[in-house]
C-alpha cells in the first residue's frame, strides 16, 4: 500500500521545491501539496494521509492551530513539522504535539530517512484502537513541584548540567518531552539519544530551559485524583523502577548504552497511567473498579481496548525515542512478544518492575515472567538480580511505599 504525505506549505513556499525531489525520487509515497491550513484540511477530509509535513508558518491558520487540528481530526497521522532554528521560542510550543522537527532548510535525504523512521514505527504500533486513542492523550503533566524543582536549578546562577539532568530524571514527563526534543532531526540525524544528562549537554541549558518553559505543563490532577490516581506514587514508582533496572543491567555487565537505556524505560514504563488518568479520567476510573479482579493492564484492556504499557510506547515511538527504549515499556508486562532471546533493556525494566511490586524474593518470583527469563536462560538469576538491588531497595524504605498486590501493574 502506497503512503500518502500532504506538504502543508506557507507564503515562503519552502516546501515547494522539496516536495518536487521527493517525488523524484520514486519512493513508495503518494505527494499531495496545499497552500496554508485551511486547503490542507480540505485536502485532508477528502484524501486522509498518513503523514502532514508543514511548514510551522502558514497563511491565514498558525502552524500550531493547524497542527492541533491535525491532531484533534486525524489522530493517526503523523506530525512532521518545518521550523527555524532561529526561532526556538515557536520549537518549543511544538514539543509533545508533533511526532518530528525538521529544521530550514531541509535536505531531502533528511527528510526520506525521517519519513522511512517513521512509517517503520507505524508498522510496529499495536493496534487501530491505540493509533486511536494517541490523539485523545495530549496531555503529559508534571507534578507543580517537581516542575518548578527543574526551573529553579535552571534559573541558578551557575547551574550545571548533572544537576539540572538529576532533577528531569525525578520528572518522567519532563524526561520524556526532553528526550523527544534531543531525538528530533531538527538537532541533525537522528541520534537514539537515552540519556538525559547527555541530552541536557547536546540541547544546552537555554535550549533545555526554553523547551520546558515553553512546552510543558503541570496539574493538580484533581479529577485524576477522583479517579483513584497517584501521581506521587506514580512518580515514586518510577523512579525506584528506573534505578532497579539499572543495577540489574550493571549486574549483567550490560554495555553503557544498553544500561542507560534500560533505566531511561524504566523511568517511562507507566507514563501510559499517567496519560490515561489525565486525559480520560471517566474511563480512567471505570478500570480502576476492576482492579480487584484483574491486574491494572487487563481492566485498561477492557474499557480502553489498550493497556498503558502499550500507550506509552506507542508515544514514545511517536517521538523517536530508541527503539530499545520502546520496546521495553511497551512490552514490561508481557515480554514474550519480544521474540528476541537475549538479556535486553526490557528484561532489566521487567524485572525491575515485578522487584518493585514484590515484598520479597518467593512473591518476586511468583509474579515474573518465568517463561520468558527460562527461554533466555537467565530462570537462574533471579535472586543474583535480587540480591544486587538490595542497596537500592533499603535506600527507599524511607519513602512513602505503593501498596501494590499481584494484580496490580
Amino acid at each position: 500500500m502506497r503512503r500518502r504525505i500532504l506538504f502543508v506549505d506557507g507564503p515562503a513556499r519552502e516546501l515547494h521545491d522539496l516536495r518536487l525531489e521527493l517525488a523524484a525520487r520514486r519512493a513508495p509515497w503518494t505527494v499531495d501539496y496545499a497552500m496554508g491550513g485551511q486547503a490542507a484540511l480540505e485536502s485532508l477530509d477528502q484524501h486522509p494521509c498518513d503523514a502532514v509535513v508543514a511548514d510551522l508558518f502558514l497563511e491565514a491558520m498558525p502552524g500550531l492551530e493547524f497542527l492541533s487540528r491535525v491532531l484533534s481530526q486525524y489522530p493517526q497521522t503523523h506530525r512532521l513539522v518545518l521550523t527555524d532554528l532561529g526561532d526556538p521560542a515557536s520549537l518549543f510550543r511544538c514539543v509533545g504535539g508533533v511526532h518530528q522537527f525538521l529544521s530550514k532548510p531541509c535536505e531531502v535525504e533528511r527528510l526520506e530517512i525521517v519519513l522511512d523512521r517513521t512509517f517503520a514505527f507505524q508498522l510496529w504500533l499495536p493496534n487501530q484502537t491505540v493509533r486511536a486513542l494517541m490523539g485523545r492523550l495530549p496531555n503529559l503533566p508534571s507534578i507543580q513541584d517537581d516542575y518548578t524543582a527543574i526551573i529553579k536549578e535552571l534559573r541558578q546562577e551557575s547551574p550545571s548540567v548533572e544537576r539540572v539532568a538529576a532533577r528531569i530524571l525525578q520528572d518522567p514527563p519532563a524526561a520524556a518531552k526532553l528526550l523527544q526534543l534531543a531525538n528530533s532531526a531538527a538537532y541533525g540525524p537522528p541520534l537514539d539519544e537515552s540519556d538525559p544528562v547527555r541530552a541536557v549537554r547536546d540541547l544546552g541549558l537555554t535550549n533545555t530551559q526554553g523547551a520546558l518553559l515553553l512546552a510543558h505543563t503541570y496539574s493538580d490532577f484533581h479529577e485524576a485524583t477522583a479517579a483513584g490516581f497517584s501521581a506521587s506514587a506514580l512518580q515514586q514508582h518510577a523512579r525506584r523502577t528506573s534505578q532497579l533496572a539499572r543495577r540489574i543491567a550493571e549486574t549483567e555487565h550490560a554495555d553503557h548504552q544498553r544500561t542507560q537505556q534500560a533505566a531511561t524505560a524504566g523511568l517511562l514504563h507507566d507514563l501510559g497511567k499517567l496519560a490515561l488518568a489525565v486525559n480520560l479520567p471517566e474511563q480512567y476510573r471505570e478500570a480502576r473498579k476492576s482492579r480487584a479482579q484483574l491486574p491494572d493492564w487487563e481492566a485498561e484492556q477492557k474499557v480502553f481496548g489498550a493497556n498503558h504499557a502499550e500507550i506509552a510506547g506507542c508515544l514514545l515511538a511517536l517521538w523517536n525515542l530508541p527503539v530499545p527504549v520502546v520496546e521495553a515499556v511497551a512490552m514490561h508486562h508481557h515480554p514474550t512478544r519480544f521474540g528476541k532471546a537475549r538479556f535486553s533493556p526490557l528484561t532489566a525494566v521487567h524485572v525491575a518492575n515485578v522487584f518493585d511490586h514484590a515484598p520479597d524474593l518467593q512473591t518476586a518470583a511468583r509474579l515474573v515472567d518465568s517463561a520468558y527469563l527460562q527461554e533466555l536462560g537467565l530462570e537462574d538469576r533471579l535472586s543474583t538480580w535480587w540480591n544486587a538491588c538490595a542497596v537500592e531497595r533499603e535506600s527507599h524504605l524511607s519513602s512513602e511505599p505503593i501498596t501494590l498486590t499481584s494484580r496490580d501493574g
